[in-house]
Parts: C-alpha cells; sequence; structure tokens
C-alpha cells in the first residue's frame, strides 16, 4: 500500500524508471520501527539475479499499465480553454506527477513479487491537479492465497507474501504490518514442519504402525483463503 507520503520531487520525471530499478529491494524497516522488525529485511536482498528478474517485471508493469491509461487517467477535463498555468501551479502539477508516479511504482513493486500468488489489479486513489488530469496519490493492491493443512506450501505462500509487501523500496506501515503477518506465518509453517519430522523420526522407530500412517496420507489438506491488502 502506498499512502500520499513523497517528500519533495524528482527533477526529472523519466528519472524514475532508473531509481526504481536501483531501489527495488532497498528497505528501511529497522529505521525508526526495530520493534518486531528484525528479520524483515533479510528475505531475499542477497539474491542479486531474483532481485534484478522482479524489477525488470515491475517495471514491465508500470510502463504498460503508463500506456494503457494514456488515453483516460492522463487525458485533460474540459480545460482545452484554460489559460497558462501559473508558476505555483505548474510546480503543483510536478510534485502530482512524482507522486503519481512512486505510488503507481510502488504498487506495481507488490504485484511483481507476488510471484504465484492471486493478485488484484492496483487501486488507486486519484487527485485532479490544476492542469485537469488525474493523478494518483495513493494505491494499494489484494494478494490472496489458500492455506492448507500442508505446511511445505503455508511456508512457500507466507515467504512470497512477505516478499511482496517488502517489494518496493520504501515500505509502507501497512506494508510491514502485511510482512510482519506474514513472518508469523512462517515461523508457524516451520514449527508445523519440525513436528510432522520428529513424527516421522518416531514412526520409523516403530512407535506408529504403517496402516496410520497410510491412512494419515490419505486425507485430504484442508484449505482456507488468506487475504492481505498491500
Amino acid at each position: 500500500m502506498y499512502m500520499n507520503s513523497v517528500v519533495g520531487a524528482i527533477a526529472n520525471y523519466q528519472a524514475i524508471e532508473s531509481v526504481y530499478i536501483r531501489n527495488i529491494y532497498k528497505t528501511e524497516a529497522s529505521k525508526n520501527e526495530s520493534n518486531n522488525l528484525t528479520d524483515l529485511n533479510t528475505y531475499s536482498q542477497n539474491d542479486e539475479a531474483a532481485t534484478a528478474s522482479i524489477s525488470a517485471k515491475a517495471l514491465e508493469l508500470y510502463n504498460a499499465e503508463q500506456n494503457t491509461n494514456s488515453n483516460s487517467e492522463y487525458q485533460a477535463s474540459n480545460n482545452s480553454n484554460k489559460e497558462e498555468l501559473t508558476q505555483q501551479e505548474k510546480q503543483e502539477v510536478a510534485e502530482l506527477k512524482t507522486t503519481d508516479a512512486e505510488v503507481k511504482v510502488h504498487e506495481n513493486a507488490h504485484k511483481a513479487a507476488a510471484g504465484g500468488l492471486r493478485t488484484s489489479a492496483p487501486n488507486y486513489e486519484y487527485e485532479t491537479g490544476p492542469d485537469g488530469k488525474k493523478y494518483a496519490v495513493a494505491g494499494d493492491v489484494n494478494i490472496s492465497y489458500q492455506t492448507s493443512s500442508d505446511p511445505e506450501e503455508n511456508l512457500k505462500n507466507a515467504q512470497q507474501l512477505k516478499a511482496a509487501a517488502l517489494a518496493p523500496a520504501e515500505p509502507s506501515s501497512q506494508d510491514r504490518k502485511v510482512a510482519m503477518k506474514a513472518e508469523r506465518e512462517i515461523a508457524k509453517a516451520r514449527q508445523e514442519i519440525q513436528e510432522e519430522e520428529l513424527k516421522k523420526e518416531k514412526e520409523a522407530d516403530g512407535n506408529n504402525n504403517s496402516s496410520n500412517i497410510e491412512n494419515k496420507n490419505s486425507e485430504e489438506p484442508e484449505v482456507s483463503n488468506e487475504t492481505s491488502e498491500i
């Protein structure tokens, strides 16, 4: 999720792409929020190949979105007779353009990093600028997956959710809440995996008979839906 928190403006609007590629996986999870966030920025920062792949995909989504919206969200609204903008209005438009780019970059980073998890299209809140055009000032993406009785699958999904939550260069407070939630699910899944491994070891030692093992393996996993907004 990206709420309007832009400070200042990027002088060259087109430079947003290079800024994005450079910072897509940079996080500040420990800054001013060290409590309970010690581990949140360690998920895949050492995997340069994965980072480059996610960055490229997110930038592709961003560019596609810009092209799709070029004839709608960025169209002037009956302003053909509007007088030339004042210097102050031009500055406001420049800041709105920067905000719009950063909001969309942020949400597409979530979407690109979600991997195989189900995602919604980014949902944006718009503000109309002095030029009559609409600019995104906030947004969110819904990411969902099914939890089941298979802890390995739950672990994989929770790790993917955590990566998606922390994908933007500057995760929001909501993003970090989702990451913390995912971290709890990761810990839970790992504990369940460990318990299953211990159980199998006991079974191998003869504490449980083979028929019980066969019945356990034949059970259908229970599933439930997990949805997070970031």
